[in-house]
């Protein structure tokens, strides 16, 4: 497989200052990963680029949210897990000492890095679960081994439409998103403003950050819409549900509405992570 990536080129300072050395495909890392951070090619430089058909324009560099590992000693037999969005003249402030952003512009994934106090940090992109244990949170999110429980009960399949009412933080959004894939689709219910503006925002910065060292885009598949789900019956009478998830304080009060769009032998899951009385 051909990398989508230029061949290595001078250090550059359009990151205000912030030079990247290039690679080459001798080096221990695989060809397709891509540095964590690039910057723009001069303009004789760049090259159209085709991916089946579409889209011949190269996207522009944008810093995605990167994990910054702290490794704090044997003895201690723990590790602190740092997530944050390159910026530069940034700075990362860890246990073992401060790290400039530009220290890690320019890196491979995987590589060590060492913070001004002599601290070692590993520096590599977070997966999904990493990502939404991480991310910003208003309310309490499903973590990911009662995510993974709830998509086998629901057995979620590419193309799916999925029914989530109780967006969050958006942490079971992504999730569906990913299960369901570009032809499938996610509609997400929250009847709280602020929750339904977190969740559309953790969403968005995931797929901005998933474009850069991958080949395909994450897919735009998650509908959010700020409603009392109780009150949507009639947006969902010409809509037909292969699965629904609720994860609402009352999810008794929304089964009159998403049953009759609920498909024959369809499954309906109830996400309840603490009962108040």
């Amino acid at each position: 497989m051909s990398s989508i990536w230029p061949a290595p080129q001078p250090p550059c300072s359009s990151t205000g200052g912030l030079s990247r050395p290039g690679y080459t495909r001798d080096e221990q890392a695989p060809r397709w990963t891509p540095p964590l951070l690039h910057c723009p090619l001069p303009r004789a430089a760049r090259t159209p680029r085709k991916r089946w058909g579409t889209r011949t324009k190269p996207r522009p560099p944008r810093p995605g949210p990167m994990l910054v590992l702290a490794e704090l000693g044997r003895r201690q037999r723990s590790a602190l897990k740092l997530l944050c969005r390159l910026t530069a003249g940034a700075v990362l402030a860890t246990p073992g000492g401060r790290l400039p952003h530009g220290d890690i512009v320019g890196r491979l994934p995987g590589q060590v890095v060492r913070t001004a106090g002599g601290g070692r940090l590993l520096v590599r992109r977070p997966s999904l679960e990493e990502y939404v244990l991480l991310m910003a949170r208003g309310a309490a999110i499903a973590y990911p081994k009662d995510v993974s429980a709830m998509l086998m009960m629901m057995d979620l399949h590419p193309g799916d439409t999925v029914l989530e009412s109780g967006s969050g933080s958006g942490a079971m959004s992504l999730f569906l998103s990913r299960a369901v894939g570009s032809k499938g689709r996610v509609v997400s219910y929250d009847i709280r403003e602020d929750h339904h503006n977190l969740a559309k925002k953790n969403y968005r910065q995931w797929r901005a950050s998933w474009e850069i060292g991958h080949m395909e885009e994450w897919p735009d598949n998650v509908d959010f819409i700020l409603k009392d789900i109780t009150t949507a019956a009639e947006d969902m009478k010409s809509v037909t549900f292969d699965a629904v998830i609720l994860d609402m304080l009352k999810p008794q009060a929304a089964l009159p509405v998403i049953y009759p769009s609920l498909k024959h032998g369809g499954v309906c899951a109830v996400y309840l992570a603490k009962i108040t009385f």
